[in-house]
């Protein structure tokens, strides 16, 4: 759009936000949120999470998935430095019943992880495994979690990660086993 020169604003944004959540391309609208941010000026969720909400309300009405629109705005919080708001997005997601994708459940553990909530990503992977949302978590969690429960003396979760690394054959990975 750019390259012929047309510049858009949050409207054509917001038009093409839709489009890509009814044909169910939650990556594409993340690289979409993404270039917005870039774009700057009116155009930036950064002051519009409140539309991004109501947009994604009426996007999941005609046919989407919640999961798949909530998954969809809570990595977009996070890319926006949100992540109160997209912790309190996610733990709604997961007692209305709504399945987050493996992607924001990984991305949520691995940011609360690197504030040092380690204990707080843990309880989130805990229960999130518990209602088996966990299908596609990436591998590093695991190291990250085990580590950083380690390094913050919880033994316990520690000890109870790695038996469950164990029984789902999950390595420790490379970089990490220097650090327990």
């Amino acid at each position: 759009m750019k390259g012929l020169g047309f510049s858009p604003n949050a409207v054509t944004y917001s038009v093409l936000l839709e489009g890509i959540c009814k044909y169910r391309s939650t990556e594409k609208a993340l690289e979409l949120l993404g270039e917005m941010e870039k774009a700057g000026g009116n155009c930036s969720p950064n002051g519009h999470v409140e539309e991004a909400y109501k947009l994604i309300d009426r996007v999941a009405g005609r046919g989407v998935s919640n999961s798949d629109c909530y998954s969809s705005l809570v990595l977009a919080l996070i890319r926006i430095n949100r992540l109160n708001e997209a912790e309190k997005l996610f733990r709604k997601m997961l007692v209305s019943g709504a399945k987050p994708s493996g992607i924001a459940c990984s991305t949520m553990i691995r940011e609360i992880c690197h504030e040092g909530r380690v204990l707080d990503g843990f309880c989130l992977y805990n229960e999130s495994e518990r209602m088996q949302y966990i299908s596609s978590i990436d591998t590093d969690i695991y190291s990250i979690l085990l580590v950083g429960l380690c390094r913050q003396s919880h033994a316990v979760e520690a000890v109870k990660l790695a038996r469950l690394m164990l029984r789902k054959r999950i390595r420790l990975e490379a970089p990490y086993v220097d650090e327990i």
